[in-house]
């Protein structure tokens, strides 16, 4: 395995192609309170909708207000925060229709979880059809920026739940995103599109969003007991240096059985070692700020 070859390659996707004036004048060093933070990674099965809802709750735990985008059809982050997706009025899906929706609008649709200071904006099935929607807008690209600027000064972190695809909802969700998590497994097939993953951020960079920076690489499903994973590991650190979060996310059944029970394994078990994990995730992402 070589991951030392990893590169930015291949063409720019097609969603790139058309794309307008950079968002330069956004800075998260000046004009709004919150950071936002986009999990990606295309290779589905890598943990971005459990680290999504788990790191969100751990932030909380330390203080912090904070909002999740479900931006995946399969609402398994809305699920997995005890919100019955079949319920739903409103969805992030009716946002990203809305020409230019106020605070109030946006405020309307996220829904207060069970747990204090952590909030969702919510999806259902028929964020399918954002694709085709989001096609016919205009800036098409920077629809889901416009809908998070709206409610910034009201929580310190929001965390963009991403699908595992390349399409127009990754795409928002990148371009509205100051930082990127990117979750990998200890497996060849999870890290080999990360160069493919690497070419697309840096697409975003140069034409949407200038200051979109990897916030770190962080490896979910961890057993050190194998050494392929730690060969694997020792890779990954080899080839993104100190990008790669000194926290991974070990194998902890009570991750599955809180998912189950449509709870943050913080609030499931606080004592397990999946809320360990995500707890120091979360303390040594507040420690780089």
């Amino acid at each position: 395995m070589r991951l030392a070859s990893l590169q930015f390659v291949g063409q720019p996707r097609r969603h790139l192609g058309t794309l307008g004036r950079h968002l330069a004048h956004r800075s998260h060093k000046g004009g709004r309170n919150g950071l936002r933070i986009a999990v990606f990674n295309q290779k589905g099965g890598v943990g971005k909708t459990t680290t999504s809802i788990n790191l969100a709750a751990a932030l909380t735990t330390l203080g912090k207000r904070v909002l999740v985008v479900d931006c995946d059809p399969q609402a398994n982050s809305t699920v997995g925060m005890g919100i019955n997706d079949e319920a739903l009025d409103v969805t992030v899906y009716d946002l990203l229709c809305s020409k230019r929706p106020d605070k109030d609008r946006v405020l309307e649709v996220v829904r207060h979880t069970a747990y204090p200071s952590l909030d969702i904006l919510p999806a259902d099935i028929t964020l399918s059809d954002a694709e085709i929607t989001l096609s016919q807008a205009m800036s098409r690209e920077t629809v889901l920026y416009r809908i998070l600027e709206q409610v910034d000064t009201e929580y310190d972190y929001t965390l963009i739940d991403c699908p595992p695809s390349l399409g127009l909802l990754s795409i928002n969700g990148l371009a509205a995103a100051d930082k990127l998590i990117i979750p990998v497994t200890t497996s060849y097939f999870s890290i080999k599109g990360i160069k493919h993953l690497l070419n697309t951020v840096q697409l975003i960079k140069e034409n949407l969003q200038p200051e979109l920076e990897m916030l770190g690489v962080l490896i979910t499903n961890f057993d050190q007991r194998k050494s392929l994973a730690k060969e694997i590991r020792h890779h990954l650190e080899e080839v993104f240096g100190d990008k790669v979060f000194r926290t991974a996310i070990r194998t902890n059944a009570k991750i599955e059985q809180a998912q189950e029970n449509r709870k943050p394994v913080v609030f499931f078990d606080p004592k397990s070692a999946g809320a360990e994990d995500y707890l120091s995730l979360a303390a040594e992402i507040l420690s780089l700020f």
